[in-house]
């Protein structure tokens, strides 16, 4: 029972980690911490500022985390 325990633990804090892993990148960029990238804030990396037209499905002027996890950079 432990065993199993411990393995659920592992797995549950695995999970979390990729989790967090991959909105640090959005936040990296999120400067003003707003929840969106602005397109001032993604001058910091050239390609994603190469791709932001085309990433802005909605047109807003800003990528939220679901159109930037489209980018490629």
């Amino acid at each position: 029972m432990k065993t199993l325990a411990i393995a659920l633990s592992a797995a549950v804090l695995s999970f979390a980690s990729v989790g967090a892993h991959a909105n640090s990148e959005f936040d990296k960029y999120d400067v003003d911490g707003d929840g969106y990238i602005s397109l001032g804030e993604s001058k910091a990396n050239p390609n994603l500022m190469a791709q932001f037209k085309d990433l802005d499905a909605d047109q807003d002027g800003q990528l939220s985390q679901s159109e930037f996890d489209n980018f490629e950079g």
